[in-house]
């Protein structure tokens, strides 16, 4: 499980973007390194696994990936730490962080705006919701199954977009974050209209709701050419909002990059599709162009 971005925004802005050790400005953008900015680590007080440095302990995963249990460090004291544990134990982490945040409060106060750093951990969590309940992390995978001749999709996933859908309606958004919120909006929207257009013909099966062919329904059909055609247009208007959900997903990763977290979803890249059949498959990149970002989410209202 990777640590949120919530927690990621309070570790970095609580630890004045300095190594909590050797207090050395940090960064987190690898194209911002210089001879003056070295590349922040999130270190695990506790280890992420059992059998990683200092791993053995009762926390369950979530907490080992919170906030409490992250010091950040740059890359040599995070090697030091973790090669050497008997010289630097979970009591002393835990420590020198406490130690050197009460230091950034104190010193640093007119450099660190606490203020903002409130602001932007509120819009963090909304990022999170993204990444939990619209399966960010595993956006090819499960979109490869809704756009299959034969579509499918995860039995929680309708329940979920709709609760993501709750959330940002309800969210309160400071006012630089104004693309942000334009963009996670529309992709809130547009997400839970591919599951609302799925779910219009669609059967559950264990885990796994599958399409009613409701043009076969009852044996002979007196309108069977009439009720296929219907069956087929309702099949591309699913592959339309999924790509549409696509091309807003993406949008939301380049806001996010550039506002708040430029490591996000850095290393796996763009949300792609995949598409095809058994005469093969091809990964596609949608992405809404300037203009169409511009008019949204009140393109959808009109």
């Amino acid at each position: 499980m990777a640590i949120n971005q919530k927690d990621i925004k309070l570790l970095w802005g609580r630890s004045g973007n300095r190594c909590s050790i050797c207090r050395v400005e940090l960064t987190q953008d690898k194209a911002a390194v210089t001879s003056a900015f070295t590349l922040g680590e999130q270190a695990h007080i506790v280890g992420e696994k059992t059998n990683a440095a200092r791993g053995t302990s009762s926390l369950t995963l979530d907490q080992r990936n919170g906030y409490h249990n992250l010091i950040l460090l740059c890359p040599n004291h995070h090697t030091e730490i973790d090669k050497n544990e008997d010289d630097w134990p979970i009591e002393k982490l835990h420590l020198i962080k406490s130690e050197h945040e009460l230091w950034v409060n104190e010193t640093l106060s007119q450099t660190v705006d606490q203020f903002q750093i409130a602001k932007q951990a509120s819009v963090t969590s909304i990022i999170d919701a993204a990444v939990k309940y619209c399966r960010l992390g595993n956006w090819q995978a499960w979109t490869s199954f809704a756009l299959s001749p034969d579509p499918r999709w995860p039995r929680e996933l309708p329940g979920d977009i709709f609760e993501f859908r709750q959330k940002v309606i309800a969210a309160i958004w400071p006012e630089e974050f104004e693309e942000l919120k334009r963009s996670i909006t529309t992709f809130s929207i547009l997400l839970n209209l591919a599951s609302q257009k799925f779910m219009e013909h669609s059967e559950l099966h264990g885990d796994t709701y599958y399409p009613h062919k409701f043009y076969k329904a009852g044996g002979w059909n007196d309108n069977f050419n009439e009720d296929l055609e219907k069956y087929k247009q309702w099949i591309k208007s699913c592959r339309a909002t999924i790509h549409q959900a696509t091309k807003a997903a993406n949008w939301v990763g380049d806001v996010v990059r550039r506002d708040i977290n430029p490591m996000f979803f850095a290393e796996t890249g763009k949300f792609l599709t995949m598409e095809g059949d058994i005469l093969g498959f091809e990964a596609r990149l949608l992405e809404f162009t300037n203009e169409e970002r511009l008019a949204l989410p009140d393109a959808l209202f009109s």
